[in-house]
């Protein structure tokens, strides 16, 4: 898309696609609700139990996710996310790669509160006029949230044959962001539902959104 992230960018040699005929896929995947995600409280860096109705998610997203058969699987270093990546990489003969790069935003004070809560303590959120102006105390910067999703975003585009990451929220959001070449103010107006997917496609020098919102069975056949 226009604006968005080149595939040629720092190009590599693609001899995966090149022998199988197959533009170069990027699959962004969410983990399953939190016990956090129930209570709307914020998440970020910690770790929380999955609901029961997350188990039931996570069942489906590493079989949709199995179903798609990725080249590679990347996770966040967080149990809700390895609870997808582990066994799909497990069923496919693979070893999830970890990346702290595709980590949730670090909220600092913010973590576990509700809206709410923050906001009768003076810790809105999003931080200021000026993207990261103003973190709350202990919160990652937003510049550096959205340069490190960007960073990880150029790594996996350029890859040959499929790569899954399995990430969160808001890094899917920046991740996606990047892809698309959109400013970093527009990164939060995304839905993004747990067990959910996003789907990129190369196709030549252009990153293409192809599919936003999938559900792990809409990933079989594709």
């Amino acid at each position: 898309m226009a604006g968005g992230l080149s595939a040629s960018e720092g190009s590599i040699e693609n001899p995966l696609a090149a022998r199988c005929g197959q533009a170069p896929e990027l699959l962004i995947m969410r983990h399953p609700q939190t016990v956090r995600n129930l209570e709307h409280r914020y998440l970020g860096q910690g770790n929380a139990a999955l609901t029961k109705l997350g188990e039931e998610q996570r069942r489906r997203a590493v079989a949709g996710l199995a179903d798609w058969r990725p080249d590679r699987i990347v996770s966040s270093p967080l149990e809700r996310c390895l609870a997808i990546a582990e066994p799909a990489a497990r069923e496919l003969g693979l070893e999830a790669v970890v990346d702290p790069d595709v980590i949730e935003l670090d909220f600092g004070e913010l973590e576990g509160l509700t809206f709410e809560e923050a906001s009768a303590r003076g810790l809105p959120f999003p931080w200021g006029e000026t993207v990261g102006s103003w973190p709350c105390p202990g919160g990652e910067p937003l510049e550096r949230f959205h340069a490190r999703c960007a960073r990880a975003a150029r790594r996996y585009v350029r890859l040959p044959g499929r790569t899954a990451i399995v990430s969160h929220g808001g890094a899917t959001r920046a991740l996606c962001s990047a892809l698309m070449g959109l400013p970093d103010s527009d990164t939060w107006r995304m839905d993004v539902g747990n067990v959910c997917s996003a789907l990129f496609t190369v196709r030549g020098p252009m990153v293409f959104l192809t599919a936003f919102g999938l559900e792990p069975e809409e990933l079989k056949g594709r």
